[in-house]
């Protein structure tokens, strides 16, 4: 089974952690990067951004400029928010934890029985919890 794998960095404020996901996507073999309405619109042409990208500039070459989530997310099978849900901190909810590993497997599994032809497209957002998708509800984990 194939598995395709987008990062997606929502609402960016500092310019350098582009410039460090980017590294850290590079070192561990991937390339699909997508920024969300990021504080900066020309984030991925600064200077101290490809700097900090150190040998990553395929990957900010090939970074995408979105205006919404829902554009990052649209042909993605799964979308994972990996981010505090917005309210979480005023509450004393008890909150179910799933070993990313053993999320990965079902994920996976799942993937392989349903439709995209065994290939698991999957989105991993991280930043502001406010942007979500319109019409999309994301599990968290």
């Amino acid at each position: 089974m194939r598995i395709s794998t987008r990062f997606i960095l929502i609402g960016t404020q500092h310019g350098e952690n582009v410039g460090a996901a980017a590294r850290a996507m590079k070192t561990m073999g991937f390339d699909d990067l997508a920024l969300v309405a990021p504080s900066d619109p020309k984030v991925l042409h600064r200077h101290k951004v490809i700097k900090r990208a150190n040998g990553a500039n395929e990957v900010l070459k090939n970074a995408g400029l979105l205006a919404s989530l829902d554009e990052a997310v649209c042909d993605r099978t799964v979308a994972c928010d990996t981010g505090m849900p917005f309210g979480m901190f005023r509450t004393r909810q008890k909150r179910d934890y799933v070993e990313p590993r053993v999320c990965f497997n079902k994920l996976a599994a799942g993937a392989g029985a349903g439709e995209g032809g065994g290939e698991l497209r999957l989105a991993l957002d991280f930043g502001a919890p406010k942007i979500r998708c319109a019409g999309r509800t994301s599990k968290v984990y």
